[in-house]
């Protein structure tokens, strides 16, 4: 506790941004799952994540960049050290011709609106996916039409010495559902380039594609979308059903009985209880069908490899 004070008192007096203490991570992710954040800072702007890097690394203190809480799992007994939540910084969003330029913090649901609105196309296949614009990118999230990346010119990091540098998207190194960042850094902005398509069509195509979702996937309840990346050739969804573990529950956690790939929490779920689905999941896949599953959410402080 003294240290968590005095790493409070420290930051009071290095950033305008707000810091909290013992911050229930729940409230912050998609899942309603995970403990307390020993210490949650909010940078008010570009200079205060700067100064919050630089500390951290000058002084090894452990730091979590916390985003939406979309595509993660917190441990029941919360998380040590710094968190750094940029869900109210690098709001900014402006489209110029056929480019968007977008902050790090923008929801992509928000990203998607504006792209509809100003007849740009290219963005569609985001749909229904949530959390923010960095995220997305680091993850390189899309679904079977789209990546993110596939649309991006380039975005602009924070290092952990606290410099800037702007990376090109052939420099990420993506994959399928990943990048390779430098370690250490953070988005604070990306671009993207489009092309021109009616309103009506753009339109047309999310609504199509927000029926479908509805349609196949548990929006409404809590989860943290899809658990595992698909595996070559097949469908991680498909193989955890093909294993008859939809609908397995533990705790308050279940596997989705609508969608293999999701896990949801019906009320009360632990962490626990979702490691202990994703393990059943995975060793049930790997003993049936000889397939590895991969992990595609951020399970933070595990064990559980990717």
């Amino acid at each position: 506790m003294l240290e968590t004070q005095s790493l409070q008192e420290r930051l009071q007096g290095l950033i305008k941004g707000t810091i909290l203490t013992d911050e229930p991570l729940a409230s912050h992710t998609y899942f309603r799952i995970g403990g307390p954040a020993d210490v949650m800072a909010f940078p008010a702007d570009l200079e205060d994540l700067k100064r919050l890097l630089k500390m951290a690394r000058d002084e090894a203190i452990p730091v979590l960049i916390f985003g939406g809480g979309s595509n993660m799992l917190v441990p029941d007994w919360g998380v040590k050290g710094l968190v750094i939540n940029l869900s109210r910084t690098f709001l900014e969003l402006e489209a110029v011709d056929e480019r968007i330029r977008c902050g790090a913090g923008v929801r992509t649901s928000r990203l998607l609106a504006l792209s509809a609105m100003r007849g740009l196309t290219g963005l569609e296949g985001l749909t229904g996916i949530p959390g923010t614009v960095g995220g997305a990118i680091k993850g390189n999230a899309g679904t079977p039409l789209i990546a993110i990346i596939d649309h991006l010119d380039w975005i602009r990091i924070v290092d952990g010495g606290g410099g800037e540098r702007i990376l090109s998207r052939d420099a990420l190194g993506a994959g399928y559902r990943r990048t390779a960042l430098p370690a250490g850094s953070v988005i604070v902005e990306g671009c993207f380039t489009l092309r021109r398509a009616t309103v009506t069509e753009i339109r047309g195509t999310i609504s199509k594609l927000l029926v479908r979702r509805n349609l196949t996937q548990p929006v409404a309840v809590r989860s943290a979308g899809c658990i595992f990346k698909n595996p070559p050739g097949d469908v991680a969804g498909r193989l955890v059903e093909r294993v008859g573990l939809k609908g397995l529950q533990r705790g308050g956690a279940q596997i989705s009985e609508k969608h293999g790939n999701f896990i949801v929490n019906l009320g009360g779920a632990t962490a626990a209880d979702v490691l202990w689905l994703i393990e059943r999941a995975r060793t049930e896949v790997m003993v049936k069908t000889g397939v590895a599953l991969e992990l595609e959410i951020q399970v933070v402080g595990s064990p559980i490899a990717g």
